[in-house]
């Protein structure tokens, strides 16, 4: 036979037990189907034009001599105006020949910013921005290949007043086609999923983004 307060325990064990699994399912489950109904009832269409204001791109860099200098070419092989486009390199302190390479594109105007100390990527980028002149400011890391007319399409949506920040198309490549790689493109496409319907009602909780300077 059971005690009282062993019967009380056990309720109180189960009724937690079920809440955490009810939250569990809301938010892998019900927050997504929640999002996505308040998407079609609510949505707020964005006013798109051919605009081209000054951007300045953000490289984040950390011991990147690997893939920094395939990133600048691409960076400056995009399809936007030129002297619409200032790339800046936010060098966390490398230690390996980052720097070096970044430098050797500085005649065609690319900007190396070396962290006196090694801060992090997020202070890095931070500081990268107030050297910057952009009035919209791209976020990139120095494995992110972006396609030619990247750029144009996605100030496109600046065009509205009451747009702050527009998320790119990340598509995760895996070449080796391993199970972890399976699970990330997974899962990202379920976080686009929740972007989309996020997106649709005017409001976003983190991006891979472009950000009006303002």
């Amino acid at each position: 036979m059971f005690s009282q307060p062993q019967i009380t325990e056990a309720l109180i064990t189960q009724a937690v037990f079920i809440a955490v699994m009810a939250m569990m399912a809301f938010i892998y489950a019900g927050y997504p189907a929640l999002m996505f109904a308040i998407s079609l009832m609510f949505r707020r269409p964005v006013r798109r034009d051919d605009i081209t204001p000054r951007v300045s791109v953000i490289i984040a860099a950390y011991n990147e001599e690997r893939d920094i200098a395939a990133k600048l070419k691409n960076t400056l092989a995009l399809d936007y105006p030129r002297e619409r486009m200032e790339i800046i390199v936010a060098s966390d302190c490398s230690t390996d020949r980052t720097d070096e390479i970044v430098r050797s594109f500085g005649a065609q105007g690319v900007i190396l910013y070396r962290q006196p100390e090694r801060f992090g990527k997020t202070i890095a980028q931070n500081r990268a921005v107030e050297v910057s002149s952009g009035e919209i400011l791209v976020f990139s890391d120095a494995t992110t290949m972006y396609e030619p007319d990247a750029i144009r399409k996605i100030v496109r949506s600046f065009a509205d007043p009451e747009v702050g920040c527009v998320a790119g198309q990340l598509i995760y490549m895996d070449a080796s086609s391993s199970a972890v790689g399976k699970g990330c493109r997974s899962y990202w496409g379920y976080e686009k999923f929740l972007k989309r319907c996020e997106s649709r009602i005017g409001t976003l909780i983190g991006t891979s983004c472009l950000r009006n300077r303002s």
